[in-house]
């Protein structure tokens, strides 16, 4: 996963536009700075690269590898902001989020190819129907599911993150509020249940019922300073 991390976000590095711009550049430098004296990652080979690209996004790969897109800056416009997003993004790869979707694939494609040789053995007529209504029964009940609640525990772990680097992790609600209004203008493109990531709303409630043990973290910071 490492070694996969890594070249995918050399690839990217190569294919898409790199800013230097300070008013980016210096910002992430900060934050990236105080995240990761909290974070135990030790295999990480950290690096912070800042992308040109318009729309409000950020990214984590395994072993240390972040993107931030310019277009995030018109939200994250405050470091503890920016912790926010970049302590949620990175808990993915702590998470080992990425791990667990790839084992689920694979336990989902087991489970396709062991229906598909029954079917067969027995003659099935319907048997690409019934593969096809293996596979999209299985992504809208547990693919998505798995997704959804990747989210939500990235958020919870991301405002631990932030809290731990000295960030008041009750901003990362103040980010979700201006990423639903943010997302709000878009349209909404798909139903709730056909959605990788939970809506705002919920994403806002889950994250105010778990402040209270984030601010714990942060409140022992505040102490020791």
């Amino acid at each position: 996963m490492l070694k996969h991390g890594a070249s995918e976000f050399e690839r990217l590095k190569q294919n898409r536009r790199i800013s230097h711009d300070p008013q980016y550049t210096l910002p992430v430098a900060r934050v990236a700075k105080q995240l990761k004296s909290v974070i135990d990652m030790p295999e990480a080979e950290w690096e912070f690269v800042v992308f040109k690209d318009a729309s409000a996004n950020a990214f984590a790969l395994p072993g240390g590898k972040v993107g931030i897109n310019t277009g995030l800056f018109t939200i994250a416009d405050t470091d503890a902001l920016l912790a926010a997003v970049l302590g949620h993004e990175i808990s993915h790869a702590t998470a080992a989020h990425t791990y667990q979707r790839m084992h689920h694939t694979a336990i989902k494609l087991i489970g396709g190819i062991i229906l598909y040789h029954v079917l067969e053995n027995n003659d099935h007529k319907h048997t690409e129907a019934s593969l096809a209504a293996y596979t999209l029964a299985s992504y809208i009940l547990e693919t998505l599911p798995l997704a959804r609640r990747q989210e939500y525990e990235s958020d919870r772990i991301g405002a631990i993150y932030m809290a731990k680097a000295g960030y008041d992790p009750r901003l990362a609600i103040k980010l979700w509020e201006k990423l639903a209004h943010y997302r709000s203008k878009q349209g909404v493109k798909k139903p709730a249940f056909l959605r990788t990531h939970p809506p705002n709303a919920k994403r806002i409630i889950s994250l105010r019922a778990f402040m209270p043990t984030a601010l714990q973290h942060y409140t022992h910071i505040k102490k020791r300073e």
